[in-house]
């Protein structure tokens, strides 16, 4: 929850694309990459048992694991948010600031808290 809460924090600073954007995009993109990324490894792991580490910070690999063992919260929102920032959290683009001048925007940012909290009240037994 702790990458949830912080992406809720940089929320009222993200623009709307073609707007200027302050520095604090890349810190709200980077946490909410990787909040996406331990919902879908907990709900993994809790399913399968598996190690959830092969799929490193895959966001679609991780995402269609999850598919594939029932998951259900706001599902096409999830997908939404996987086919835009997946390739560049894949690429650790957020966090190391690499092409920090162009990345794929979030246009729809309600989805964001959508997805997110229906993860978070639907795994809240894995607390």
């Amino acid at each position: 929850m702790g990458m949830h809460d912080m992406v809720r924090l940089a929320e009222p600073f993200i623009q709307p694309a073609g707007q200027n954007q302050p520095a604090v995009y890349l810190g709200y993109y980077f946490n909410l990459g990787f909040a996406v990324e331990l919902y879908l490894k907990a709900f993994v792991k809790h399913a399968t048992g598996d190690d959830v580490a092969k799929h490193r910070h895959d966001l679609n690999s991780i995402l269609q694991e999850a598919l594939s063992h029932g998951f259900d919260f706001e599902k096409s929102k999830m997908k939404e948010i996987v086919e835009i920032i997946g390739a560049e959290h894949k690429g650790l683009k957020f966090r190391y600031a690499e092409g920090a001048s162009t990345f794929s925007y979030i246009n729809q940012r309600n989805l964001v808290e959508i997805a997110l909290t229906a993860c978070r009240n639907g795994m809240a037994h894995l607390a």
